[in-house]
C-alpha cells in the first residue's frame, strides 16, 4: 500500500492503492472467492415461486375457460397491446405536433390502432394459438 505523487499542472495528485499486499489481480479466477452453497440453493425460490405459481394459474384459468371467453380474451389483448403501443409511439411525437393536430391525433391513432388490433392481430393470434384453444 503506498502512496504515489504526480505532478500535474497545478500541482499535485495523489494516487492511493488501498489493495492489500500479496491480494493479486482479482481479474484472476484463483483468486475469486467461492460463491457458499447456501447461496446456490437459495436460488431459484422466492420470486420465481411466486412468478410460477402465477403463470401456472393463468394457464389453467385459460384453459378451464369456454371457447367464446378465450377468443375475446385474445381479442381484448391484442387491442391493450396495439392501443398501447400507438400511444407510445404517438408519445414521442406529441411534443412537435401543432396543437390542431395534437387535438384530432389521439382518437385517430385509437381507433386506427383498434381497427388494426381487432381486423389484423386477433384474428392471427387465434390462428397461432388454435391448437391452445378449447374446441366446442
Amino acid at each position: 500500500m503506498g502512496v504515489k505523487r504526480k505532478k500535474t499542472g497545478r500541482g499535485t495528485v495523489d494516487d492511493f492503492d488501498a489493495t492489500p499486499p500479496g491480494d493479486g489481480d482479482i481479474s484472476d479466477r484463483g483468486n475469486r472467492p467461492e460463491i457458499p452453497p447456501s447461496f446456490k440453493v437459495g436460488q431459484g425460490k422466492g420470486l420465481k415461486k411466486y412468478i410460477d405459481a402465477y403463470r401456472l394459474f393463468l394457464i389453467n384459468s385459460f384453459r378451464s375457460m369456454p371457447r367464446e371467453q378465450q377468443i375475446v380474451t385474445i381479442n381484448r389483448f391484442a387491442q391493450i397491446l396495439c392501443i398501447g403501443i400507438s400511444v407510445v409511439i404517438l408519445q414521442l411525437f406529441y411534443s412537435v405536433l401543432i396543437p390542431q393536430v395534437r387535438i384530432i391525433s389521439l382518437p385517430l391513432i385509437v381507433g386506427a390502432a383498434w381497427f388494426v388490433a381487432n381486423k389484423l392481430v386477433a384474428p392471427a393470434l387465434i390462428k397461432r394459438l388454435e391448437k391452445y384453444i378449447n374446441r366446442d
